[in-house]
């Protein structure tokens, strides 16, 4: 019988040992620092960011874990959350794009008054423009998912019948377009956070708010307003963002998963949460008498999309790639559209 040569023996051995050790290695596991400047009982904790939490802890058999850190814990300035995840202080944190003026050119459009009809609408719309590449600012971090809040509502201190009627009062808004609408309807613009409006409204220094129904409710905004015209205005957008050096460092299989269970994923659970919740507080303060309801007529939403048309046509000139954006807004709804009436 031949003998093999110690070399070769010690060589097998050791390649044996290391096999060995290779399959008995448990697989790599990731825990991710997860942050919102909200109330882990707030609607978009507990309706959307823990249900995809749920959904990617399922997918990857427990290997990718969730610290969370809610109510502020990593930084409660609502207008930080970007430099939170950017900075990485926080691993994936909620952003609302409104509150970084200037990152998000593009997402601007979502709040143009009577361009969506829904949250889910407006959420998929959010996530198709980014599929297509025309929504910029993400470059320092890794996008996860968009979605949007429900279309928003006028809401005054004072009887109103129509729009009209608000001229001269000063309006609480978010962003800028809402602003520009108010400005053509010849009301005053007023920049605040919500819960900032609801004090101004207690103290009558401003005259009403521009908010989603879900707005009103957790701000309380229906106690400090009378009326409200129910056409869709405009929506507030939100996205989950990674800090970009922690998604580098998550082996290649655990990021499918995160991207299997993100994106278009994201867009749907926000948009059906929003629509349910704001149809259910919609109905309960409509029972309840909480507030007037003026529900705007087929002639002055022509007339009101009129108003919107030049502050659209601006925002196209202003922005990069806006004409190309709106466009594409267009032909996204117009899709979406098609296949509701399919169903």
């Amino acid at each position: 019988m031949r003998v093999l040569p110690l070399s070769i023996l010690l060589a097998a051995f050791s390649l044996s040992n290391l096999t060995s050790s290779a399959q008995s290695q448990p697989p790599e596991t990731v825990t991710l620092r997860v942050s919102a400047y909200l109330s882990p009982l707030s609607h978009s904790v507990q309706n959307i960011y823990t249900p995809w939490m749920k959904r990617i802890s399922e997918a990857s058999d427990n290997r990718i874990k969730f610290e969370t850190y809610w109510g502020g814990g990593l930084g409660r300035n609502p207008y930080k959350q970007f430099d939170l995840v950017k900075a990485g202080i926080t691993d994936v944190g909620l952003v609302q794009p409104s509150y970084t003026p200037g990152q998000f050119p593009q997402l601007q459009a979502l709040e143009l008054p009577f361009l969506m009809r829904s949250s889910m609408e407006a959420s998929l719309v959010a996530w198709r423009l980014y599929e297509r590449n025309l929504i910029s600012g993400f470059d320092d971090v890794h996008l996860l998912g968009l979605w949007t809040a429900e279309p928003s509502n006028l809401y005054t201190r004072k009887p109103i019948e129509k729009y009209a009627d608000i001229a001269a009062l000063k309006i609480r808004s978010v962003g800028r377009l809402e602003g520009d609408f108010l400005k053509r309807l010849g009301a005053v613009p007023e920049a605040l956070h919500p819960a900032d409006a609801v004090e101004a409204l207690r103290r009558g220094t401003i005259d009403g708010a521009i908010q989603g129904w879900i707005a009103i409710n957790t701000f309380q905004t229906y106690r400090e307003t009378s009326h409200v015209i129910t056409a869709p205005l405009g929506t507030v957008s939100f996205g989950i963002m990674m800090n970009e050096d922690k998604w580098e460092s998550i082996p290649a299989d655990l990021q499918a998963i995160i991207n299997e269970n993100s994106g278009a994923i994201i867009a749907m659970l926000g948009g059906q949460a929003y629509d349910r919740r704001q149809a259910e507080i919609s109905k309960r303060l409509r029972d309840e008498n909480h507030l007037i309801f003026v529900d705007a007529n087929p002639e002055e939403l022509e007339e009101m999309k009129s108003y919107v048309k030049p502050i659209a046509d601006t925002w196209a000139e202003r922005t990069p790639r806006g004409a190309e954006t709106y466009r594409a807004i267009q032909d996204i709804l117009a899709d979406l559209r098609r296949h509701e009436r399919q169903l």
